[in-house]
């Protein structure tokens, strides 16, 4: 009877390990305005996330700019020479590719910032087996803080069966700074 007990274990623990993960995205709803017919309410996500070995999250810089902030320790969003920044957006069209949201959102950074380079790099994969990031390179010489940039675009789900994007940005002013920063941020793409 014990050996069948250990052998259910193991065969539960093997299925619940393979089972795609998901990420733990917390829903936030906040009063941003009103309107005619009252409170206008807006909808906000944000990824429960492990931030990479010798990163933290800067909680007052993820506030201030509406999206999840990451730091080298012991910096701040403007001491640190490289961030990471998380924005998760909801995915209301499950058929939509994540390669369309990439494009709106290259033609918009466009518009901001028309002396940007966009360049393609290869796809980051996922060590949970979900689909691959796709991976562009920003070069922004008109945005100092900004000049050099990584972008990733995925795809992710919640337990509720709700899809999101989420965008993961390195950013920092001189390619150097990425550089030493690639490994945390590859880091943190495997994992999520």
């Amino acid at each position: 009877m014990r050996a069948r007990i250990v052998l259910l274990a193991a065969v539960l623990a093997a299925v619940a390990s393979s089972a795609p993960a998901r990420a733990e995205v917390q829903k936030f709803v906040t009063i941003c305005g009103r309107n005619e017919q009252g409170v206008r309410l807006c909808p906000s996500f944000a990824l429960m996330l492990t931030p990479p070995e010798g990163w933290v999250e800067d909680a007052a810089a993820s506030k201030q700019n509406g999206v999840q902030m990451l730091v080298p320790k012991g910096r701040n969003f403007n001491s640190a020479d490289a961030a990471i920044y998380v924005k998760v957006s909801y995915r209301s069209d499950k058929n939509r590719p994540v390669a369309d949201f990439a494009r709106v959102s290259q033609e918009r950074w466009r518009k901001a910032v028309p002396d940007t380079t966009i360049a393609a790099l290869p796809e980051q994969p996922r060590d949970s087996g979900k689909p691959a990031f796709l991976l562009f390179r920003y070069e922004n010489p008109s945005r100092p803080q900004q000049a050099h940039e990584i972008a990733a675009f995925g795809l992710d789900s919640d337990k509720d069966g709700n899809d999101y994007v989420l965008t993961v940005v390195i950013t920092g002013s001189a390619k150097k700074f990425l550089e030493r920063a690639d490994e945390p941020y590859k880091a943190f793409l495997r994992a999520h």
